[in-house]
């Protein structure tokens, strides 16, 4: 195990988590799945290691619990609320329902599917209450401490809150959940307030998902490094709407 790396060793404690396997077994599937856990873990339950898979009946029990009457392949909102808020005790507008929608690939607010249901808690490893809110303590750890994780439900974020039928997000749903997500993650809550009110006052358009996803891009490699803006490239394969954020940036500094 020598030639473990901290990250390998840190994706092997997680599989180890959400099977119950040991390590060595742990080790075979990621080193199989080139170390992506999402992958050795659906692969351990769909495959060599489906003797060892939750009892999917307790889930489909618990399903039926919360499904929708008129769709019963969906959670609708009074299942969701049911479900979150009452039986897992997790409070509708914590954060971290973001997270736990992002791995039971929760289709939209308010609503789960019947297969990412059942997919999310047996990668979790969780077939009763008892044992998700015990999963979800986990998975709460894992969104505050891994940032790989955080960014994942970021980019997630969109899709999940973006109007039905619709290809963007209207700016007040954007800066809503920037300021849920990012803003504590922004190089400074100046330039992320100058970020919004650009957005808000200068840009007024609606957000599309490269925007959204570049913005933790923008932050990360270009306001958080030493240069700061002196770093943006404008022949870079940025959205436009950064070229005028600089411009805008640089016009408000002089």
């Amino acid at each position: 195990m020598s030639s473990i790396s901290p990250a390998q060793r840190s994706a092997i404690n997680q599989f180890v988590a959400a099977t119950g396997v040991t390590a060595r077994t742990a080790t075979s599937y990621l080193r199989a799945h080139s170390w992506n856990i999402d992958r050795a873990v659906s692969e351990y339950y769909d495959g060599s290691g489906a003797t060892a898979k939750k009892d999917s009946k307790a889930l489909t029990a618990l399903f039926d619990k919360y499904k929708d009457a008129e769709d019963p392949s969906t959670i609708g909102l009074d299942g969701t609320i049911l479900f979150i808020q009452d039986d897992l005790g997790i409070d509708l507008e914590d954060p971290f329902v973001l997270a736990l929608a992002c791995k039971l690939e929760a289709p939209t607010v308010g609503t789960f599917s019947k297969d990412g249901f059942i997919k999310g808690w047996q990668s979790l490893n969780a077939d009763s209450i008892s044992k998700m809110q015990t999963a979800c303590d986990k998975l709460r750890v894992n969104f505050a401490t891994d940032l790989a994780f955080y960014k994942e439900v970021y980019k997630f974020t969109f899709g999940f809150v973006r109007p039905a039928g619709q290809r963007n997000l209207p700016i007040e749903t954007a800066i809503a959940y920037w300021n849920l997500l990012i803003a504590d993650k922004f190089s400074s809550p100046e330039e992320f307030k100058a970020w919004t009110t650009f957005v808000e006052e200068e840009y007024k358009r609606v957000i599309s998902k490269d925007t959204w996803n570049m913005l933790w891009e923008f932050n990360e490699s270009i306001l958080k490094s030493e240069q700061g803006l002196e770093a943006y490239d404008p022949e870079g394969a940025w959205p436009s709407i950064f070229d005028e954020f600089v411009t805008y940036m640089k016009k408000i500094k002089e």
